[in-house]
């Protein structure tokens, strides 16, 4: 009898404790989980926060623009090269002011928040169109075309080839066009009353790329002129390019080549380099399209070539030796790009042919021969003058 009392209390303790050891358990776990569901719901919080409030940045647009304008200091660019564009909008308060920009190629441009353009590495010989776009909901965007030049290698050869006496439409634009289509540089020695005669072809030279400079306003001998004269002809010839390109020039070739101490010192007092050429063709004398294609294609590395862009009998000679001078290893830049690579400056009132050596010791040089003379009429605007 004593025995079961004995084993029957024994049970009833066993239950007990165990019993107890699974309310524990019970506890234990329940602890557990009500920990991590804490945390969780206290994260889940912190992250509802976090996204509410960047999705309440997001969705701040309560004064949205009205307008967008984005423009380039240019419409060319060199792979190397960066430019900085102007972005502005209306009104001055508005609350959402990012942009999404979009490259009709993929890949070839970058732009920073700041509105730096870069050109990527291989992004050379290509046009493209950059877009900006609104992020505010206004849908909003606006545009702007780039023409992108590979980079200047200076371990390579390369020519600057020149142009005097032009803008003349009829020919000017078809050399463009050879230049254009072979992304190639040049320099165009603009005078200054066929530049107020054509400017919108003065602008296309400038928006290409090419380098626009002054061969003075009516072709005269400078040498010939008082320091009054000689003025003159710089400011009439600076203001006619100045209108038609926003630019003022920087370089200037005298007329004929000719130059003294006293010109290069007025030529220097209004931050003009004079720049005459280390191969000339005398395309002006030949009038043989042939004629011209050989004396280019004998260019060598650092040489300016001097060449007049008003001839039709050009034409020709152009739209061949531009791509041929490319197929044989030749960079076609412009003159200060030439002088840059070979780490050469252009510095004013001072005169240089070639580069290495880039400045004559002399500081005279005797006009050329001037055979081709230099006529001008107002009704035909032709001008069909020499060096």
């Amino acid at each position: 009898m004593k025995k079961k009392k004995f084993k029957m209390i024994r049970n009833i303790v066993s239950i007990f404790v165990v019993v107890v050891l699974l309310f524990g358990i019970f506890a234990i776990v329940r602890n557990l989980t009500a920990t991590a569901s804490t945390d969780k719901l206290s994260k889940t919080k912190k992250n509802t926060k976090t996204m509410a409030e960047v999705s309440t940045e997001k969705a701040d647009n309560s004064v949205p623009m009205t307008e967008l304008t984005v423009s380039a200091p240019k419409t060319s660019i060199r792979v190397g090269e960066e430019m900085q564009l102007a972005i502005s909008h209306k009104p001055e308060n508005a609350t959402n002011t990012k942009l999404k920009w979009k490259c009709s190629k993929g890949g070839m441009v970058t732009i920073t928040k700041d509105g730096i353009l870069k050109p990527t590495k291989k992004s050379g010989k290509n046009t493209v169109t950059v877009k900006a776009y609104a992020t505010d909901g206004s849908k909003l965007s606006t545009s702007f075309q780039l023409r992108i030049y590979p980079a200047i290698d200076p371990s390579k050869p390369m020519v600057a080839i020149t142009f005097d006496d032009g803008p003349n439409p009829d020919t000017t634009n078809i050399m463009l066009d050879a230049l254009e289509q072979n992304y190639a540089k040049a320099t165009f020695f603009c005078l200054g009353q066929n530049a107020g005669y054509y400017p919108e072809t003065v602008k296309r030279e400038f928006d290409l790329g090419m380098e626009v400079a002054t061969h003075t306003y009516s072709h005269v001998q400078l040498t010939t002129l008082s320091n009054e004269k000689l003025q003159e002809e710089i400011d009439k010839s600076m203001d006619a390019i100045k209108k038609a390109t926003g630019i003022s020039p920087t370089l200037l070739r005298p007329p004929y080549g000719a130059v003294n101490k006293s010109v290069l010192s007025v030529v220097g007092e209004n931050k003009l380099c004079c720049v005459n050429w280390s191969l000339d063709t005398e395309d002006w004398k030949t009038k043989n399209a042939n004629a011209t294609y050989n004396m280019v294609m004998k260019a060598t590395d650092g040489d300016v070539v001097l060449l007049h862009d008003i001839h039709e009998y050009n034409v020709d000679a152009v739209k061949r030796f531009v791509p041929d001078l490319i197929a044989q290893g030749f960079q076609l830049v412009t003159v200060p790009e030439l002088y840059a690579a070979r780490g050469e400056t252009l510095e004013a009132g001072t005169i240089h042919y070639r580069t290495d050596p880039t400045t004559q010791e002399s500081e005279e040089t005797t006009a050329a021969s001037s055979e081709d003379g230099a006529v001008q009429t107002d009704t035909e605007a032709e001008t069909t003058q020499g060096n």
